[in-house]
Order: C-alpha cells, then structure tokens, then sequence
C-alpha cells in the first residue's frame, strides 16, 4: 500500500562503498536516493516528513554525531568504526547501528540488508498500527488492549470521549485511575470489571457481558465482548475488548416496563402486573404467608363531581403516596379506579397489621380534610390473612367481602376476613 523512499547520506565513505551499496537492489515498494553529505545544512534543507532518512558515517570524517541527532532526530545513524569496543556512552547514544571494519563487500552487503530489513520491519509495524487505528477509531464503540495486568495499552477514539482521557493520558494506566475511581470503590472491586477480566483469562475464550462502570456522566450500562489475547506460545497475555453503551436503549426498556407495569397515574404497579407477580411468587414457593389489604375511598365519586377530575387525581396520587409511606414493605398496587392492593408475602401479626392500616387510614383522612380540604372523602379496607399455597382470585375475592363489610359498618375502618361474612348480604 505504501511506497517509501530512503535517502542515503554517505560520510567519509569510499567510492567503492558507494558503488557496492548502489550496486544492491531495494526491497519492493521501497527506492534508494544516495547523495554525498558535505554539511549539515544539506541535511537539514532535505528533511521533509515520509522520506526515511539514513546517514552512513565512517570514523574518519571529521564529524559530529551529537549534532546530527539535534539537527535531524528521525535520522538513522550508522557509525562505521574499526574500534566497537573503545566507543564512549555518549557517542553510542547517538547511533542507531554499528557496522564494524574494515568493510568487505560481502559484510557490507550483509550489513546493508539487514538496514533495509529493519527499516521495512518498521515501516510495515507503521502499517499495520495505521491499519489498526483506522479500524477502530470510527468504530462508536469502545475498543480498549489490556496487559495481562490489567494496564491499557491502546484504546479508541470513542473510548475517550467516554472517559474523557487523552490515549496518551490512558497509555499504560489501570481502570482505577482511567474510570476515575475512589480508592474505597476500586477496593471494593464496584465497577471494576476484574471478575469479567478473570472469567475471560480462566477460560480462554470470548465471553459477553452486561457492565455497569462509573464515568464523569454518571453510571453507564455496556453490552461488553471480551477475549483474550495469545502469545505464540499460546500464553495469554492480555484482554482484548469492545462495549457498547446501551444506557440509553436500557432507560428506553426500562420506562417501557414501567409502563407496562405500572399504574401512569400513580406509578405503583397495576392490576395486570400483580397477577404475574404473585403467580410468579407463589411458583418459586417462597412465600411465608400471604396478606391482602383490599382499599376503596369512600364517596370518591362526588370529588370528581364536585371538584373536577383533577382533584380527583390529585386525591389518588397522594392515596398511593401515602400507601409507600405506611407499607413501605408490601407490593402495592392500584386496581383501577378508586381501589387499590397491598400484599405481604412474610409473617405479620394480625394484630400489628390492624394498627398499621387504622393508622394509615387517619393519617389519609387527615391529608385529605387539611391538605385537600376535602372532608367527605375516607377509606375503608379489607384484609384476609392466608397461607402460602392460597390462589390469588380467592385471596381478591374475601378480602373485597371484608372490604364490604368494612363500608357497611360505617366505612373509614378496616375489617379481617371470617368465613361468616359470606352470608350476609352487603350493598356497598
């Protein structure tokens, strides 16, 4: 794909070397350019960005390696030399290649190839690194390298404006530091993701996962592929992984579960939810016992003809409020209209529950006549109390006759469930 020059700056070298190393033809997609340096100046005025520049120096030239790497720090520096051994630090530190004399032709066509060998290798390595940096920066995912450490070695475009780090900033770093963790949070291991990162090493293959991490926008939910990374060996030496940010798609799948569970008005849940709640409950068998509280407001009817429905509204909305506050433990549900449920699944005494409810229904009747001033409006309950192994429709159905006989014994009360009560007849 790329074509390269490289451009040979000869010093001191013979005529004779020049003509051997001209005399070797350039690897595919690469060309030689040979010139005879006489001053810095020349080296500085070729320099332009993409031409691999090589200055070829022999010990004899009256020459100043030091000042070739502040002239032009990309150059390649290759000191000939008949003494290897005798060089000093400081001049080692400005060569990049040492070819040692003298200079047969076969050791210096030798030396020559594996330069342009080394300067392909890395050219290629440019290549694949452009490749990879094209592949993946476009990507709207997030695409991060990790050691086996857990320290990022490359990441993407995308996973920066997520962690809002520079890849430099991230080069080399954990996820404490990147994801802007407490130290008590890391500690804890919370939005870590080293279990995952574990899962994968253990079992050596590509895992899907449903993440949760912390970012400077709050709490992010990924869709997380991860896999890991095999030395030639077959040793794993790092993770691979690509997430996608489903936060929104699942705030948008969780207001549709709301929606389809929970009362709009309200929100406690409707009548269609509790059926496959309770159904769900009484298959799994966990259920202590099961206690139905059956609530209906009393004369709710004229506050919509009095006041408007939008009085109405505000009366059933504060009905389901106060229902959290008083039975923060029970699965509250609003059955239609005026009447609503609370079930509890675990063991509560008949008698505590009765102080529960006749307290709730004050503090409503209170809120009503001080809040809404509205004095004709109450609340009346009914309650059965069964085992665990009860249908739901029978629960539903005495705890409504409880309820019946609650509003017919003068309403703003609460009545338990007995078997005698199936006789009596009641017009609520």
């Amino acid at each position: 794909m790329y074509f390269a020059k490289i451009h040979f700056w000869l010093v001191g070298m013979t005529n004779e070397h020049r003509e051997i190393l001209q005399g070797i033809a350039p690897l595919e997609r690469f060309s030689h350019h040979y010139f005879p340096m006489k001053s810095m100046e020349e080296l500085q005025e070729d320099y332009e960005p993409g031409i691999i520049m090589v200055v070829i120096v022999d010990e004899a030239a009256d020459f100043s390696l030091e000042a070739l790497k502040n002239t032009v720090p990309a150059a390649k520096v290759v000191y000939c030399t008949s003494h290897p051994g005798e060089l000093s630090a400081e001049l080692l530190s400005a060569v990049d290649f040492l070819w040692s004399k003298p200079l047969t032709k076969p050791l210096l066509s030798f030396y020559f190839s594996q330069l342009v060998q080394y300067l392909k290798q890395e050219k290629d390595l440019w290549l694949a690194e452009t490749y990879l940096d094209n592949t993946i920066d476009p990507v709207p995912d997030l695409i991060w390298y990790k050691d086996i450490k857990g320290a990022h070695l490359k990441v993407n475009d995308a996973f920066c404006k997520v962690v809002d780090k520079t890849k430099e900033d991230i080069a080399g770093r954990g996820h404490c530091y990147i994801w802007g963790l407490t130290p008590e949070e890391y500690a804890q291991g919370e939005y870590v993701c080293m279990e995952t990162e574990d899962e994968v090493i253990n079992k050596g293959a590509t895992c899907l996962f449903d993440e949760q991490v912390k970012t400077s926008e709050g709490m992010r939910f990924l869709l997380t592929y991860k896999t890991p990374i095999r030395d030639v060996d077959g040793t794993i030496i790092g993770t691979v992984g690509m997430a996608r940010d489903v936060t929104k798609e699942r705030e948008y799948q969780q207001k549709i579960l709301e929606m389809a569970q929970n009362d709009a008005l309200t929100g406690l849940a409707n009548r269609r939810y509790m059926e496959s709640y309770v159904k769900e409950r009484l298959e799994k068998g966990d259920i202590q016992q099961q206690t139905f509280i059956y609530f209906d407001l009393d004369h709710f009817k004229d506050v919509n003809d009095t006041y408007g429905h939008a009085m109405g509204d505000r009366v059933l909305v504060g009905v389901a409020s106060y229902m959290r506050k008083a039975l923060p433990d029970a699965f509250l549900v609003r059955l239609g209209g005026d009447e609503f449920l609370a079930v509890f699944f675990d063991f509560i005494s008949p008698e505590q529950l009765r102080v529960r409810v006749e307290n709730f229904i004050a503090e409503l009747q209170e809120y009503f006549e001080t809040c809404l001033d509205i004095k004709s409006v109450s609340t009346s309950a009914g309650i059965v109390m069964g085992n665990s192994g009860a249908s739901m429709d029978e629960m539903l159905r005495k705890s409504d006759v409880a309820l019946y006989v609650a509003k017919n014994s003068g309403r703003a009360c609460c009545r338990f469930y007995e078997p005698s009560m199936e006789q009596t007849e009641i017009l609520k």
